[in-house]
């Protein structure tokens, strides 16, 4: 035992200088040099003992003995201390008792009245503790808790703990064992184990059961989930969460995860064999339902990098009955590889639709594989301008309706520069050419096209900005009016060109000032036109300001290709803008607006606000928005949210959102208690959902979480209902 040896050199030359004793000590040279430091030290030549006092101090390495008293004992190797002994291990945690006694190089020992902070600040108490080989302790009559003392009353029970007939803790399956265990929250017995076990702080990842869950509802009857973590090496694992259901089959589900030396990729699941609807609702017999998540990012090296996202189930109603999410109109699967240089980029990606609406088919979703895109940007040139070149190939089909074959290609020149009066300018040429293949595509007189049709479409643009900035004492103002002139040819949107990326355009002030106001490559924006605006702001020094955004089109040809209710379907444009308003960091306020430019009515408005403090906030949404293509009804909804700090642990959540078109009625409502500190959380859940799909009805559920640190997370829903 090093430590020993330390003390039989003291021994053997007690008579000599300290001097020599630490010279002696160092010339061993298989030895780490070793301090002891003493007020007092005493050598029992026929006992064989070396007893040291006052302000013991030995330190080898990492690990350091502080006591009152420590001895020696030649003959049996053995080391007692005693009074106010601490013993710091290299592991970082630190051994508290009144009396040691330690022996194989401090490996074994016996500790009485022991107390022990680990390395993540958990207590750890006993009458008793015995340590075996330096990796195992078990401690008779212990008491574990992760949370700090009341300061004002040290003996007040922690917020809670276990107290066992025994705890083991064993650093090398890096566990803490309980058995005879009784969990107390507040000083009252709230659980009773015969055994329980739990990874000690050194540990991420463990292998073992998570805490379940439990349920009751109409659809699914009492149903519970338990699952269990595998942890198959450092760089994968499996979990797997079977749920076991009274009424609706018993599902098993699991996830997968693993990290690679160039990427990282998971796959989650569930498959259950249980009645699945129909279309119109009607259950239909039994059958094999389920769902794959899975994702994936790769690194192919500095330049490019390829990946996947693939989201399946086997209906449209599975994912929101058995509570694995998705509101989604349509699940969406994508496979990707793309490339980036300082000024290009380049990527080949496909994807795969999943309807999820009622009446719609996958038949008539479309599969895109694949699409190729390329963008370069350009060096300045010597006028100061920059070249940019951009192309696209697609390959579209569907098993019931059109298919198309796109190629496109285009370039364009852009300018900046600086007029009189402190103007700016900014210039843009370009020209783009799209070829099309089509197959099956219905043409509006009934008839169907088959073959080839393309366009070229030149347009050139002339922006202009001009800039009243004036001073204050603590804020700037500014003026900006803002006119854009937009030049192409007309009617360059036949209806032998398929539109399957540009359906949808409703009319914001994101879109002022946008060369192409369509999303995609089907449409262009032809045409002759006129964008004018005015921004407008005041900025103050302490970062906050109110801008606000305003602004029209006027289209100089007669033909329309926008979709009528898209604000655009006429040659003056509808009136839309934005107004920002955050004076100070507690206060947001956003309204997007739209104004008919006949009559100046709202057709569409949004407004979001939240204020107040972090311990006081408040938020609310409405929107007002004119219905999409496919729909008639228009779409009004207001939502309120709030977040209210009762206390420095109690924290109240409450949200809903209402449908103000139609039928009026709740689409949502949540609200959530929640008290947290430094070792203990716990929340009451209560949330509503307005959603009727089939075999998805409404419902009302009340959950109660518990989260205990060091121990896991408990998720009861303690109350469940479900419409029938």
């Amino acid at each position: 035992m090093r430590l020993a040896l330390a003390a039989l050199v003291l021994v053997l030359l007690a008579a000599t200088t300290a001097a020599a004793q630490v010279r002696k000590v160092q010339e061993r040279g298989d030895q780490e040099p070793i301090v002891f430091v003493a007020d007092e030290l005493r050598v029992d030549q026929d006992l064989s003992l070396v007893i040291a006092t006052g302000n013991v101090e030995i330190a080898q390495g990492h690990r350091r003995l502080l006591a009152d008293t420590v001895t020696y004992n030649e003959r049996t190797d053995t080391i007692t201390a005693s009074g106010n002994v601490s013993l710091l291990e290299p592991t970082g945690e630190v051994v508290f008792a009144d009396f040691v006694e330690l022996t194989d190089k401090m490996n074994d020992g016996f500790a009485r009245d022991i107390r022990m902070i680990m390395t993540d600040q958990a207590r750890l108490a006993g009458n008793t503790g015995r340590r075996t080989g330096g990796i195992r302790t078990e401690v008779r009559k212990g008491v574990y808790s992760p949370c700090e003392l009341c300061r004002s009353d040290p003996m007040r029970p922690p917020l809670w703990q276990i107290k066992a007939g025994t705890v083991i803790h064993d650093k090398e399956q890096q566990l803490i064992e309980y058995r005879d265990a009784v969990l107390e929250i507040g000083g009252f017995p709230v659980l009773y184990t015969p055994y329980l076990s739990h990874p000690d702080p050194t540990v991420k990842r463990k292998t073992g059961f998570l805490p379940p869950t439990f349920g009751q509802s109409n659809t699914l009857g009492f149903h519970t989930t338990i699952p269990f973590f595998w942890a198959i090496s450092p760089d994968k694992d499996l979990t797997l969460a079977p749920m076991f259901t009274g009424k609706a089959g018993q599902v098993a589900a699991g996830e997968y995860r693993q990290r690679l030396g160039f990427g990282e990729y998971s796959v989650r699941g569930s498959i259950v064999h249980d009645e699945a609807p129909d279309s119109s609702g009607d259950a239909t017999d039994k059958a094999i339902r389920g769902h794959v998540f899975a994702n994936g990012r790769f690194d192919i090296d500095e330049t490019w990098r390829t990946g996947f996202d693939i989201r399946r189930a086997s209906d449209q109603t599975y994912l929101r009955r058995y509570n694995f999410g998705s509101t989604e109109t349509a699940l969406v699967s994508h496979g990707f590889v793309e490339g980036f240089t300082p000024r290009s980029y380049a990527s080949a990606q496909a994807y795969l639709f999943q309807a999820m609406r009622q009446f719609q088919t996958d038949a008539e979703m479309p599969v895109v594989l694949p699409v190729l895109d390329y963008n370069w940007v350009g060096r300045p040139d010597d006028w100061g301008g920059r070249w940019a070149v951009d192309a696209n190939l697609l390959n579209l089909w569907r098993e019931d309706g059109s298919d198309s074959q796109r190629l496109s290609a285009g370039t364009e020149w852009r300018l900046p520069f600086f007029g009189p009066l402190g103007t700016a300018w900014s210039f843009t040429a370009g020209l783009r050419g799209d070829g099309y293949k089509v197959n099956e595509l219905v043409l509006p007189d009934g008839s169907e096209k088959n073959g080839f049709e393309g366009r070229v479409y030149p347009q050139a643009a002339l922006e202009t900005r001009w800039p009243f900035v004036r001073r204050g004492a603590g804020w700037s103002q500014l003026i900006e009016p803002i006119v854009g002139f937009y030049a192409a040819p007309n009617d360059l949107n036949p209806h032998d060109i398929p539109n399957d990326d540009s359906v949808v355009l409703d009319f914001g002030d994101n879109h002022l000032f946008n060369r192409n106001r369509f999303a995609g490559y089907d449409r262009v924006d032809d045409g002759q036109r006129v964008d004018y605006g005015l921004r407008a702001g005041v900025f103050g020094e302490g970062g906050g300001y109110t801008q606000v955004v305003i602004g029209q089109s006027y289209r100089l040809n007669d033909s329309n290709d926008f979709p009528v209710g898209s604000g655009l379907e006429d040659r003056v444009s509808d009136i839309v803008g934005r107004v920002t308003v955050a004076p100070l960091s507690g206060f947001d306020l956003v309204y997007r607006f739209r104004l008919d430019h006949r009559n100046l009515a709202v057709d569409r408005q949004e407004a979001t606000v939240s204020f107040g403090p972090d311990n006081l906030r408040f938020a609310i949404s409405y929107h007002d928005l004119p219905p999409v293509v496919g729909e008639v009804e228009e779409r009004k909804q207001i939502s309120g949210s709030a977040s209210i700090g009762l206390t420095r642990y109690w924290r109240l959540s409450l949200a809903t959102t209402r449908n103000l078109s139609g039928e009026r009625d709740t689409l949502s409502a949540y609200g959530q208690a929640i008290y947290q500190d430094e070792c203990l959380a716990f929340s009451i859940t209560v949330s509503e959902s307005g959603t009727r799909d089939r075999d998805v009805k409404p419902g009302t559920s009340v959950y109660f979480t518990v989260v205990l640190k060091n121990l896991g997370e408990l998720v009861a829903p303690v109350y469940s209902t479900t419409s029938q």
